[in-house]
């Protein structure tokens, strides 16, 4: 392991002792952590991460198995874990903040959603089932940013993509009006699928970001 000549100029004055012992304790723990399953390139899941039809466990250390391995999975509504098999409470929250951008595969009767770069969820639990699970992506920053990626994902997600079209118009009339904070909107949801799906999107006056949620619901 280097050592900067900050360090190396710290232990000189330490004594021999000290210095051995600091030495053990870095080696120590490099070995610890070279061994253990955070530096595993693909870890298999252990039974406290993942459910027992591969869905992510909604808890800390199903988390820390999508933050390893890059892919969150769920599924909503029709043959769905229960909300204690995915580690929730009967009527419940629980929030996640990835350390990357991860990717969501949102399985739904017959049905397969995927969303890229996703950097936060946010999942709900009513009556022992999953009720809704709301995804942030990371891919927008800006009012046109937001609507270009919405558009896109329109034909996937089921939405028509006209319900965007005013929207444009409809900001400028906020902005000129100067009322407010903030102004939103939503395309969707969607109908006819085996999930309800919306997306929201959120423009600050202040800052300008503009971010954009996704929210999958059983349908029916």
């Amino acid at each position: 392991m280097p050592v900067s000549s900050r360090t190396r100029t710290l232990l000189t004055w330490l004594p021999a002792t000290v210095l051995v012992l600091i030495i053990a304790g870095i080696v120590v723990a490099s070995l610890a952590i070279q061994g253990s399953w955070w530096a595993e390139d693909r870890p298999a899941a252990s039974d406290d991460q993942r459910a027992s039809d591969g869905s992510t466990r909604l808890t800390d250390t199903g988390f820390d198995y999508v933050n390893v391995s890059g892919t969150f999975k769920v599924r909503i509504g029709e043959g769905a874990v229960s909300a204690a098999g995915l580690g929730m409470p009967q009527d419940g929250e629980k929030s996640a903040e990835f350390r990357r951008p991860v990717r969501a595969v949102i399985a739904a009767g017959e049905e397969l959603y995927v969303l890229d770069d996703i950097s936060s969820l946010t999942a709900t639990t009513v009556d022992g089932e999953l009720a809704s699970i709301t995804f942030v992506p990371d891919v927008t920053n800006n009012w046109t940013g937001a609507l270009d990626y919405l558009r896109a994902l329109a034909p996937d997600l089921g939405w028509d993509a006209t319900q965007l079209d005013p929207l444009t118009e409809q900001l400028g009339e906020f902005n000129r009006s100067g009322e407010g904070d903030t102004f939103t909107a939503q395309i969707g949801p969607s109908e006819g699928g085996p999930a309800t799906i919306t997306g929201d999107i959120l423009f600050d006056r202040a800052s300008g970001a503009t971010p954009v949620t996704i929210t999958f619901e059983p349908a029916g």
